[in-house]
């Protein structure tokens, strides 16, 4: 709608090298006022066909239009052009319910989906250019031994919710809410499954596509939630995983589009599993009878239990049952068209460009992962291949204490503002991402533990020289504190022998 205008802007921002920075951003050249005499527009008004329909049952019937309906309902007349322009439709659709006296909602909405596009080119010209991409985010043998952390003194002292400073014990001293360890092996394996489709799926049609499916699901969910089990296709899910990454973001969006935080969660419990099936058949019901189309392929009979069976084809199932204890639906999968939606439209703070680059963390946690490993000397040791993130129990253990140390430092060292940034390892990433799988429960422990929500953002569009300069002093503090870099914190142990025998 806006795609003239925006590459217009976007020339003269380029020619000025806003390339290499990110300045303030001018409103587009747009004349939000009406040009109409006012007799003229008296005198059209009472005209107007729609003259008997009260202001305040148009208002409403505006209100659940998306924006290319309102763009073409304000073509039919005067009266619905100056009814669409009202900003209780407009407060809706923005991601803020503050009004600047010098604007409308209108423009507001116009200033933010600027602002998106901005981002979006950045980032594609990032990823073009490469520039996450190595960086930190983020015949039977004894076990490999792992190195130890050095012993230091480590005076009590109260930070946040920590009773005990993390190098105290070889275990989390703390206890979250989030089963991170069983999150972290769905969340990998999640992201596996997705790898095949991604030079598929990652088009511009079909993310749009997506993104469409992904906000009609959440409309269901914030109808139906929590007494009806809805179950996310995998094309669904991935779009929820970028949204769910950014948790000022996600906590906002929820707000202004569902009047809730929709949870979420990657587990699914034991009668989650046992209803999924059904639960899914349901959903698809659900989907085609609110917004007329097809929500995905009905599972076939094979899935029925079968009438015999023997005891270890019983326990062959229940031990896949609680490998794919998974809340999303993978059976059967959604056909996409080729064209992009005719009425698109991208309700969410979050763009295409950042569903683009989520796609890569995978790729680089691996890297981050295996090279990391080459830093650090670690007694018999197979070296293993890139395309591997070791999450068995001591590598999960070591994973949760750096996760644990992460927390305590943004106790310690609360950020200034929403704009100042941690640099994590992919490391630490991984059990991050985990966390924030629930975000009703990561949020309250953050709260708990930290004292504040700390916000994630994944590719931060920041000057390298900035974000060197915030690394070195995170790394140095990080190493005063316990005794380690922070880029290979998570191959050390803590305390205990180094070991892994229990693996």
């Amino acid at each position: 709608m806006f795609k003239r205008l925006f590459k217009k802007k976007k020339k003269e921002d380029d020619a000025i090298g806003a390339s290499s920075s990110r300045r303030k951003i001018d409103p587009p050249p747009v004349s939000w006022k009406h040009s109409w005499p006012q007799t003229d527009t008296r005198n059209a008004l009472a005209r107007s066909p729609f003259n008997r329909i009260p202001t305040e049952i148009l208002l409403r019937i505006f209100q659940l239009l998306s924006v290319p309906d309102l763009c073409n309902v304000s073509l039919v007349c005067r009266l619905f052009k100056m009814v669409a322009d009202q900003d209780d439709i407009w407060k809706l659709k923005c991601n803020t319910s503050t009004k600047l006296y010098s604007k409308s909602f209108k423009q507001t909405y116009m200033d933010w989906m600027y602002e998106k596009y901005l981002r979006s080119e950045e980032l594609k010209r990032n990823l073009a250019n490469r520039k996450y991409f190595g960086r930190l985010g983020c015949v039977m043998c004894s076990p490999p031994s792992y190195p130890v952390r050095p012993i230091a003194a480590h005076p009590l002292e109260s930070v946040g919710g920590f009773s005990q400073h993390p190098n105290s014990s070889a275990d989390m001293t703390i206890t979250l809410s989030v089963d991170i360890d069983k999150t972290a092996h769905q969340l990998i394996s999640l992201l596996e499954k997705v790898c095949k489709y991604q030079d598929k799926w990652y088009q511009p049609a079909i993310l749009k596509q997506m993104i469409t499916r992904y906000y009609r699901f959440m409309q269901l969910k914030a109808i139906y939630f929590p007494n009806v089990l809805l179950i996310p296709t995998l094309d669904i899910e991935i779009i929820w995983q970028t949204h769910l990454l950014r948790p000022e973001m996600y906590r906002a969006d929820c707000l202004r589009l569902f009047r809730q935080v929709v949870d979420h969660s990657l587990l699914a419990t034991d009668i989650e599993q046992f209803l999924k099936e059904q639960a899914f058949i349901e959903t698809c019901h659900f989907y085609e009878e609110r917004f007329g189309e097809k929500y995905c392929q009905l599972p076939s009979n094979k899935h029925g239990r079968k009438s015999t069976s023997n005891d270890s084809d019983d326990e062959d199932e229940l031990n896949n049952q609680s490998k794919n204890a998974y809340s999303y639906w993978d059976e059967t999968f959604f056909e996409f068209s080729s064209n992009p939606p005719k009425q698109y439209e991208n309700p969410f703070s979050f763009t295409e460009a950042e569903i683009i680059l989520d796609g890569h963390w995978l790729d680089l946690c691996k890297t981050f992962m295996y090279d990391s490993v080459q830093q650090v000397r670690i007694s018999g040791y197979y070296d293993r291949s890139r395309d591997f993130i070791d999450l068995e129990t001591g590598p999960m253990k070591r994973l949760k204490k750096s996760y644990e140390r992460f927390l305590y430092m943004s106790a310690k060292h609360p950020l200034k503002d929403s704009k100042d940034f941690v640099p994590p390892t992919y490391a630490i990433d991984i059990m991050w991402h985990a966390h924030m799988q629930e975000p009703l429960k990561y949020e309250a422990d953050c709260l708990r533990f930290v004292g504040y929500v700390i916000h994630h953002s994944p590719w931060p569009i920041i000057d390298d020289k900035k974000m060197k300069k915030k690394s070195n002093r995170t790394d140095e503090m990080w190493k005063e504190e316990f005794q380690s870099e922070i880029s290979t914190d998570h191959l050390y142990n803590t305390i205990k022998e180094p070991f892994d025998w229990e693996n």
